[in-house]
């Protein structure tokens, strides 16, 4: 029987550690590439396919509004929510516990499997409305900016998947409806991958579930037909009607 030392311990294990954060950075820094395919991503989503607005820090509602989250709201590892009432959640509200904290953990997965993706169409900073788009993934190192109407053209196929990458920000404005689909396509396979933050410009019709790596905000009188989902900051509504339903 082969017998080891407590200091021959020590020595194997300390390179096994060394290899396992050296993954974990690689996997964080490049974005998870491998992992389950494009129209497997709302399973991926697990616990947080409930949850309308997740964030990290605060999700935050003016107390003069009469905002409605059609859906489940969770906050992690934070714990503030802010202006609830008079704006309602339909559904439970996890605020810094395990179920918080894992649907958190599915988020960031979605994140990194939809940063993973390799670009189709780089738009750059170009603004997209007024344009029409098919199913693929577009890309922009920067920031994404929809102002008026951008048109998502499904084919005929209702499970076109349309991936958008910010490596910022999204920013969008102008008369609703910002996002509009047709031929089949749907917002619940509409993805919005954003380096920081999203602002979503008020009286906007946007579709799509929203994967930012801080913060998101709407406006006033918006409805986002799909989710918010902020890792790390906050989610917030402003001082007008502003409507979330998962999609």
């Amino acid at each position: 029987m082969l017998t080891l030392s407590r200091r021959s311990v020590r020595l194997l294990i300390l390179p096994l550690a060394a290899l396992l954060v050296a993954a974990c950075e690689h996997n964080l820094g490049t974005g998870i590439t491998t992992g389950p395919a494009p129209g497997t991503l709302p399973g991926l989503l697990g616990t947080a396919s409930t949850y309308g607005i997740l964030a990290g820090a605060s999700v935050t509602c003016n107390p003069s509004a009469t905002n409605a989250i059609n859906a489940d709201v969770g906050i992690s590892p934070g714990s503030t929510l802010t202006g609830f009432p008079p704006c309602i959640i339909t559904g439970n509200t996890n605020l810094g516990n395990a179920a918080a904290l894992f649907a958190q953990s599915s988020a960031l997965a979605v994140y990194h499997e939809l940063a993973g993706m390799p670009c189709g169409t780089v738009v750059g900073t170009v603004d997209m409305g007024g344009t029409t788009k098919t199913a693929g993934v577009y890309c922009s190192g920067s920031t994404l900016g929809v102002t008026g109407t951008l048109t998502l053209d499904g084919g005929g196929d209702p499970n076109a998947l349309f991936v958008f990458q910010a490596g910022s920000a999204l920013t969008t404005g102008g008369a609703s409806p910002n996002i509009a689909l047709i031929n089949g396509a749907q917002a619940k396979n509409v993805w919005w991958q954003i380096g920081s933050s999203a602002t979503i410009g008020t009286s906007n019709k946007f579709m799509g579930n929203i994967v930012a790596f801080t913060s998101i905000t709407l406006s006033g009188t918006d409805t986002l037909i799909g989710r918010a989902l902020a890792l790390n900051g906050s989610v917030s509504l402003s001082a007008t009607s502003d409507l979330i339903k998962l999609p």
